[in-house]
């Protein structure tokens, strides 16, 4: 130790060096009690759970596209009714993104998280047992309804349990994202070939030959039970401890960090944790529940100068929708939602009619076409990894998220020209990289939008995003079934221009944009010197 500077003085300033950097720390007393009990098994366990409802989510979706074509020659549907059966679906999680996303925000994200699967579960089952196109849409559009939900509550609740430097890990659900289509794919090889009508124009098809895609929708069901089952028999959810202290109760907030502290096997900082680590401000915020109607119990809001009256719920979500377009958060809200909405029109017009896409040429069998899906859906899981470890180079989450949607376009216009020159293996490649791409794009997204939004509004921002991208969705394959009747290449055009303004959006936005980017910013890492 040098003479020159004696310890005791240089404790001292180490100790004011300290109270500066925690006096610059923007997080809550909740962050820091959250960053204390780190990531644990309850983390690990729980990223595991909600990659389930991701995981859903897309096999659903891939099952839909695979299924198309086997649809339209079980029911006879030309090229421009048959998007209506993806439109259902789209239409279905529309509404259940908002749905459940608000549910998540009004009641708590536990009741979303185990509600959502059940019913996917359920009426997946029910489709396989559709007896008529109309039957069909509508049991796809209620396993929209439920499924739907899964990607923004799901993701909330995730994000609400992470640690601040474990937040990145939020874009790993991408994965389970990824998998899903992979693993639909897969069942879809087993039970589809061998139970299907050959491809073959103007030859009718025996519906009682053409049962492969009944047995996949069944299978997928089940499967879906079992992931509902996994989550309420194999681990015990506690509620958000963020929704709990932003709706006006951190005695149950406190409840909840305490017993995953203990889940993690930490059970000295369990005991160590009082009422003063959670964030008191927010103790005077009140409760959903306590707000009240016109009398006791009433469960009515008054309208127009108190003469008519909404229910509870519907004045509720109001008040929800419209702390998203505050004057704080419009600009922010609009630049987001219509990213999602232009990213989900562009990659379910590629998507939905890729398997229909791939049998244009007539020169290939139903088991080829499938092989060729499976390979494009393997392209693209590298892309979840690829995302979160985007978002820690210079490029951050804005450029990492528009380029991706660019490159994503490129290939698009690669898949155009190696289908008009007829070589497979550059189609083969061309998908391989809007896969790729693509699935950057939507691990960039999905893992950013929800540090945007501010804790109290974050269910319904993610939710109304979500269900934008589902009224994109819908769009798509109504507007691609049209489109494939002027040409095969006019829906993936059509998609290249939609994926360049969604990227047009997202640089609109700051790298630092919402809640989340200013905590990142503000924070000061706590760097001790040897």
């Amino acid at each position: 130790m040098s003479p020159y500077f004696p310890v005791s003085d240089a404790e001292d300033d180490v100790e004011h060096l300290l109270d500066e950097l925690d006096a610059e720390d923007l997080r809550t007393k909740l962050d820091k009690t959250i960053d204390r009990i780190g990531m644990g098994s309850y983390q690990w366990t729980l990223l595991c759970l909600c990659g389930f409802g991701w995981m859903a989510d897309n096999m659903w979706l891939q099952a839909v596209a695979i299924v198309l074509p086997r649809v339209q020659q079980h029911y006879s549907v030309p090229d421009n009714y048959i998007g209506f059966v993806s439109s259902a679906m789209f239409g279905g999680m529309m509404i259940g993104a908002v749905g459940w996303g608000t549910c998540s925000d009004l009641l708590g994200r536990s009741t979303a998280f185990n509600a959502t699967l059940f019913f996917t579960a359920f009426f997946g089952i029910l489709a396989s047992f559709s007896y008529s196109y109309t039957s069909l849409c509508f049991l796809l559009f209620l396993l929209g309804s439920a499924v739907g939900g899964s990607m923004p509550t799901d993701g909330t609740l995730l994000l609400e349990h992470m640690p601040q430097h474990k937040l990145y890990l939020v874009t790993a659900l991408s994965l389970f994202f990824s998998l899903g289509s992979v693993l639909a794919a897969l069942i879809a090889l087993a039970l589809v070939p061998q139970n299907s009508c050959a491809v073959i124009a103007d030859l009718p098809c025996d519906p009682a030959l053409n049962n492969g895609w009944k047995h996949l929708l069944a299978a997928l069901g089940v499967l879906t039970l079992a992931m509902f089952l996994a989550r309420i028999v194999f681990f015990r959810l506690y509620e958000s401890p963020r929704f709990l202290v932003h709706a006006g109760r951190p005695k149950e907030a406190l409840e909840a960090l305490q017993l995953i502290a203990r889940f993690n096997g930490n059970t000295g900082l369990a005991g160590e944790l009082q009422l003063q680590d959670v964030d008191d401000t927010a103790a005077a915020v009140p409760a959903p529940d306590a707000i009240e109607g016109p009398g006791p119990g009433s469960g009515y809001q008054p309208i127009g100068g108190g003469k008519e009256y909404v229910p509870h719920w519907a004045h509720r979500w109001v008040g929800r929708v419209r702390l998203v377009l505050v004057p704080e958060w419009r600009r922010t809200s609009v630049l987001v939602w219509a990213a999602w909405g232009g990213m989900a029109l562009a990659y379910t017009m590629f998507n939905v009619f890729l398997p229909k896409l791939l049998e244009s040429t007539g020169t290939k069998s139903i088991e080829d076409s499938l092989w060729d899906v499976l390979i494009f859906t393997i392209g693209g899981c590298p892309g979840a990894l690829l995302g979160a470890k985007l978002i820690l180079t210079p490029l951050g989450r804005r450029w990492s998220l528009a380029g991706s949607t660019l490159i994503t376009a490129a290939f698009c216009i690669l898949f155009v020209f190696a289908q008009t020159a007829k070589s497979e293996w550059s189609v083969r490649i061309s998908a391989i990289g809007v896969g790729l791409a693509s699935t950057t794009m939507w691990a960039v997204l999905y893992g950013w939008t929800p540090e945007i939004f501010a804790t109290k509004v974050r269910g319904t921002a993610c939710g109304i995003a979500s269900a934008l991208s589902r009224i994109g969705g819908m769009i798509a394959p109504i507007l691609g079934g049209a489109l494939l009747i002027v040409s095969r290449a006019a829906p993936v055009y059509t998609s290249m221009v939609a994926f360049v303004l969604a990227a047009g959006c997202v640089l609109l936005l700051s790298e630092d944009e919402g809640e989340g980017g200013r905590s990142r910013g503000g924070r000061r890492v706590r760097v001790v010197v040897h």
